[in-house]
């Protein structure tokens, strides 16, 4: 039991056994107060005086929504899709197969959906060991997401490298990806029981993704520009080109990484 009185916050114990614990809080004064629940390690719950906590400065809704554990544990949370959620930067990603129908055709759709599967598991975890989440699957595509622009970048090169030893161990039949991001604002809402985004950095994300060819990654010159990006791809074989994308007005301006 933990009681505030609207300065200070009273604890019946100091620390709470393992084991199930159930938390019962009484605000008995007139304000609101915030309590900070620690699972402290033994090391340290054991120590008089307790190091200092160091938190980053916030975690926007924004930031939440791109993070596959929170997908994954709160997928009954709604965003109203009469409303939408304004999300003011984001940045997408988009992977293809290349040859997919050929594939489908030469293995037969059993083997071939088996292969796509695995290829979908391995853009999963690594999505998310770069603090993203996959928004949804399209036929042989994948939507992602992520809060910042970097984790992006690092995810599409790691993906690449992780492809490359994947058809390395395996041999034929290659899986072959193209990859493609954009960054900016976008709307949030629940679609089909799916968290999803739209608005125009979805469509610019996936008109640059379609001009990505076999092991290459195509972004956009906000992406670009993002602080941080192109330190990332600094080692990196980089062409610039333009190029019309469908919707967008003149031509946009591309960069083309191809991984060493």
């Amino acid at each position: 039991r933990v009681g505030y009185d609207g300065q200070r916050f009273s604890p019946s114990l100091a620390a709470v056994p393992p084991g199930p614990v159930i938390v019962e809080a009484e605000n008995r004064g007139s304000t609101r107060g915030s309590l900070l629940l620690i699972n402290w390690p033994p090391e340290v719950l054991a120590q008089a005086i307790k190091p200092p906590l160091d938190f980053e400065p916030y975690m926007s809704g924004g930031m939440l929504l791109a993070r596959q554990t929170f997908r994954r544990l709160f997928r009954s949370e709604r965003v109203d899709e009469r409303e939408g959620l304004g999300i003011r930067q984001v940045t997408l990603l988009f992977t293809d197969l290349k040859g997919s129908t050929a594939m489908y055709e030469r293995l037969g759709d059993l083997n071939a959906y088996a292969l796509v599967r695995e290829h979908f598991a391995l853009l999963g975890a690594t999505v998310q060991e770069h603090s993203g989440a996959i928004v949804k699957t399209i036929g042989d595509a994948v939507m992602a997401v992520f809060s910042r622009p970097t984790d992006a970048i690092s995810a599409a090169l790691h993906i690449l490298g992780e492809i490359e030893r994947y058809n390395s161990d395996h041999g034929d039949p290659s899986i072959i990806l193209k990859i493609g991001a954009h960054c900016g604002p976008s709307i949030a809402v629940t679609l089909n029981d799916n968290l999803d985004y739209f608005g125009q950095t979805v469509n610019v994300a996936a008109r640059v993704q379609s001009l990505a060819d076999a092991g290459e990654i195509c972004i956009s010159e906000a992406l670009y520009s993002a602080p941080g990006v192109s330190d990332l791809l600094s080692g990196h074989a980089i062409a610039v080109f333009e190029a019309p994308l469908r919707g967008v007005e003149g031509n946009a301006c591309v960069y083309r990484v191809v991984p060493g």
